[in-house]
């Protein structure tokens, strides 16, 4: 089997419902790794979004690729393994010289390494990021700022070098955060409109746009039968702007 790894960049707000039913003041959350608790896009999900694209386009290798529906009858297993799509970094609100500056935490960055190397992908190194955050909750390689209203500290040169090899994923200027979890993502008031007048209000969490995931697609094939390199909604409410997104191949 061939491996192949993909960025996902999400160009407008993600929202991939987890369909939880809960009694908390958000009524719609996102999918979440049961192990971390951070945003997430299970594997079924993306295949199931990826499908429909690639059927709405009647490319010849849907049924190949993906495998025959239940509906027909005659079920027969894709060629391509699918497998979940793992935050990396997201988008934070900066005090100072920038509006936003790209968060990722240890965790998000030794697992992305830990998988790239499992699959054979070594071009991002294989060190451990380590960092020592002293009284900070946020490390950054960008001067006089502050992150979520939190003075930050100094990113180590050993620590922003290994962080230099994910420019191309997480851009020029970025911080390190003690834990995703400590941070809330955003939520937005949805209204149901009945004539004018408001019948339903709820609260819905998104992934912000600019975050970035990462996934793996198994294949038998030496190349990809379809190419992602254009422009893919995941998740609910595209007829709305949410879960557009850009694939881009890492290796």
């Amino acid at each position: 089997m061939e491996t192949f790894a993909y960025q996902i960049q999400c160009l407008t707000n993600l929202h991939v419902g987890s369909g939880d039913v809960n009694y908390n003041i958000i009524d719609n959350e996102v999918e979440r790794d049961p192990v971390t608790n951070y945003p997430t896009i299970h594997a079924s999900g993306l295949k199931g979004a990826l499908r429909e694209h690639f059927t709405a386009k009647k490319h010849p290798d849907v049924t190949y690729v993906f495998g025959q529906e239940q509906k027909s009858g005659d079920i027969k297993p894709g060629a391509y393994k699918f497998l979940d799509a793992w935050l990396l970094a997201r988008p934070m609100r900066v005090s100072g010289s920038l509006a936003s500056v790209m968060v990722v935490s240890e965790k998000s960055v030794n697992d992305f390494i830990d998988r790239m190397n499992t699959f054979g992908i070594t071009q991002y190194g294989t060190e451990h990021l380590r960092v020592d955050f002293g009284a900070h909750t946020f490390l950054t390689n960008v001067d006089n700022i502050s992150v979520e209203g939190e003075s930050t500290g100094k990113l180590d040169k050993k620590a922003d070098s290994l962080l230099k090899k994910l420019t191309d994923l997480i851009g020029e200027k970025y911080a390190v955060v003690r834990d995703f979890n400590d941070f809330d993502l955003p939520v937005i008031a949805r209204n149901c409109l009945d004539n004018g007048i408001s019948k339903s209000l709820w609260y819905e969490e998104v992934v912000p746009h600019d975050s970035v995931f990462y996934t793996f697609i198994l294949t038998p094939d030496k190349e990809m039968k379809l190419s992602l390199d254009e422009i893919i909604q995941i998740g609910g409410h595209g007829s709305i702007g949410c879960g557009f997104t850009k694939f881009t191949k890492l290796n």
